[in-house]
């Protein structure tokens, strides 16, 4: 599988550097806007070509899948340029800027029989199917309240501040914690409420959703761009499980209605990280001729962008891109 990367700031440098060290001939393409730009992040990590426009990569017959990586505002055209020339596409999160135009990238790709993903890196760790293990057991009984915040300070990074790039904490942050809860509380949602505080250019800065679910199951869900923090509680009928990280867990910890801890769980230091397993799970689709994987379905990715979609409505935040 030869990767193409539309896009060389921080998040294509992060994930290229992580798989130069045991997946480097994967690293096949990038492109940036600027030629040079895309010439010095080839190499520093190895690709074989460096393109100075994002239709030069999309063109080049080596390419097998396309990485973007660029801004939340240009995530639906540079993925519907990689699949209008028959690229397989894996979309940074958040997918697009809002539902309307993920589902039509879902189904272009699906017309034209392609491979599309969500790089959501979280679904795919070890540890996340842990934790679906432990509440399939029944050890502390089924959830009732999911807790899950992932706040970092970001007030100081230009782009997050700019409505015109679709950012804010929600798209950066809180779609983490929203998948967080999907994964262990469902799809079956009857009612939505959320608060926001502002800042930027009428962007998100913190936030807290709450979820109700049909059975009666709730998910307090919190992101912030002025502060710290990224765990997460599952209260269960006899007991809770916490991570460490809702978008990177290292550490689970299962404890009983007592208090008492009833299994720890640490990843292993030597396994892949969750970059390196999501482009292992698209190589893995590939090979199988798959146009979704399990692990990342479009259901799922199209769900929490209709989430994210409900709760900008509730705050009156709207981007250039939800003008149709």
């Amino acid at each position: 599988m030869k990767i193409g990367i539309i896009g060389a700031g921080i998040i294509a440098n992060k994930v290229s550097g992580i798989l130069s060290e045991r997946w480097s001939e994967m690293l096949y393409a990038v492109a940036s806007r600027d030629a040079a730009r895309a010439q010095e992040f080839a190499a520093r990590h190895g690709f074989k070509k460096a393109y100075g426009s994002y239709e030069e990569l999309v063109c080049d017959p080596e390419v097998g899948i396309v990485y973007v990586a660029t801004p939340h505002s240009h995530h639906f055209a540079h993925a519907r340029l990689a699949l209008m020339h028959d690229k397989h596409v894996i979309c940074e999160k958040a997918f697009t800027a809002n539902a309307s135009e993920a589902k039509a990238l879902i189904e272009l790709a699906h017309n034209r029989g392609l491979f599309l993903m969500e790089a959501m890196w979280t679904r795919f760790m070890p540890i996340t199917q842990k934790i679906s293990d432990v509440l399939k057991s029944g050890i502390v009984g089924r959830p009732r309240i999911l807790n899950a915040s992932l706040c970092w300070s970001m007030t100081e990074i230009p782009r997050i501040k700019q409505s015109n790039l679709c950012c804010g904490a929600l798209l950066d942050l809180g779609v983490y914690c929203l998948t967080f809860a999907h994964m262990y509380m469902g799809e079956d949602i009857v009612n939505i409420n959320s608060n926001v505080v502002k800042g930027g250019d009428n962007v998100d800065w913190t936030s807290a959703i709450s979820i109700l679910y049909a059975d009666g199951k709730i998910a307090n869900l919190q992101c912030s761009a002025c502060c710290y923090d990224k765990r997460g509680i599952i209260v269960c009928e006899q007991g809770r499980i916490e991570v460490d990280a809702v978008n990177w867990p290292t550490f689970m910890k299962v404890v009983d209605k007592n208090g008492n801890v009833i299994e720890e769980y640490h990843v292993p230091a030597d396994e892949p990280s969750g970059y390196e397993l999501e482009f292992l799970a698209a190589k893995e689709a590939l090979e199988k001729g798959w146009t979704e994987h399990p692990l990342m379905p479009h259901s799922s990715t199209l769900h929490i962008m209709e989430i994210m979609d409900t709760v900008r409505k509730q705050w009156q935040i709207t981007y250039p891109n939800d003008i149709q």
